[in-house]
């Protein structure tokens, strides 16, 4: 595709559970009573007041490693669904 061809989309936070105040810290909805990923929504859902202070690409046990599926995007502020929590002693 050419630069000319190329499209340019504003990127968006989704209406995914993942980003719902109704979310608790062991991946259950609060509203429904039930265990969600965070590619689900629902009706009830509800954007999160504030997103400071979310973990990134930085705090992945993947990043910068040949396990990172997205070596060429990740970095800070930046986050996918196969993030990986450091591990800590």
């Amino acid at each position: 595709m050419s630069k000319q061809n190329e499209i340019i989309m504003a990127i968006r936070l989704v209406n995914g559970c993942v980003n719902c105040a109704n979310l608790s810290a062991e991946h259950n909805c609060t509203v429904h009573q039930t265990k969600v990923e965070e590619k689900y929504t629902c009706d009830s859902f509800d954007m999160r007041a504030s997103l400071e202070n979310e973990l990134d690409c930085l705090d992945c046990s993947r990043h910068q490693t040949n396990s990172c599926p997205h070596p060429s995007k990740a970095g800070e502020d930046m986050l996918c669904t196969n993030f990986a929590p450091m591990a800590s002693a």
